[in-house]
């Protein structure tokens, strides 16, 4: 992460790939419930809401977007805001593609 925060310092980058690989895990692993077992809705809000909700760092995120935003750092809060939805959207839907491949 050192060299990246060469490129944008300042940025999250350690909210940021905490909440990739957490889309990342939630894509994946409600096509391998759905698929692999029968009732996985009993389970499903042990898991998302529970683990990967616990995991991921949506609170941190919005914490360091409302700053940027109230310290009137725009790019950075535009920047952050676009960058994790748009990579955790990413990687919610590779998660889900790679898990169907594997679950055929």
């Amino acid at each position: 992460m050192r060299g990246l925060n060469h490129m944008l310092p300042g940025f999250p980058w350690g909210t940021l790939a905490v909440n990739v690989v957490g889309s990342f895990a939630a894509g994946f692993l409600f096509i391998l419930c759905r698929t692999k077992f029968q009732h996985y809705e009993d389970y499903f809000p042990i898991l998302f809401v529970g683990f990967l909700g616990a995991f991921t760092t949506f609170s941190t995120f919005a914490l360091e977007s409302a700053r940027y935003f109230i310290d009137a750092q725009y790019v950075k809060f535009w920047g952050s805001v676009l960058i994790q939805n748009v990579m955790g959207v990413a990687a919610a839907g590779g998660g889900y593609w790679l898990a169907r491949i594997l679950c055929r």
